[in-house]
């Protein structure tokens, strides 16, 4: 059944960009059920919320990532792994910087700028990925 899946994503989508979207968004899913969990049901403050959210949904996306996005690597699956963490941590940073402007200075709805904050974040995620990662 999962060989299916990872089949069906790929013939579906064989253009990397794609791939990397179809993965983000499915994490991105993962990220936003936790963090509106957290947020309304146990009244935990969103900047609070979010790291575990985040820490959740990057633990899914390196395996997804790896499976459906950037086959191979530069390195063994140990440094591959290490290096996605780092990075991601500094799209961590980003995801918390603007989700922490856009609520305090932008006056924008929390969960849209969570929205917004994972959308630019991706970017960034997207080329370190590519270019440094994998």
């Amino acid at each position: 059944m999962t060989r299916l899946i990872i089949t069906t994503v790929k013939e579906i989508s064989r253009h990397q960009v794609s791939r990397f979207l179809i993965v983000g968004v499915f994490s991105f899913l993962i990220e936003f059920c936790v963090f509106t969990v957290l947020v309304d049901f146990f009244h935990i403050k969103y900047t609070e919320a979010n790291l575990p959210a985040m820490a959740i949904s990057v633990v899914c996306n390196y395996f997804l990532t790896k499976m459906f996005v950037f086959e191979g690597g530069r390195y063994n699956d140990r440094v591959t792994f290490i290096l996605f963490v780092v990075f991601t941590l500094f799209g961590l940073g980003l995801n918390q910087f603007f989700l922490w402007f856009l609520v305090e200075h932008g006056d924008v709805n929390i969960k849209l700028s969570k929205f917004i904050a994972v959308g630019l974040a991706s970017i960034f995620n997207y080329f370190t990925k590519k270019y440094l990662v994998f």
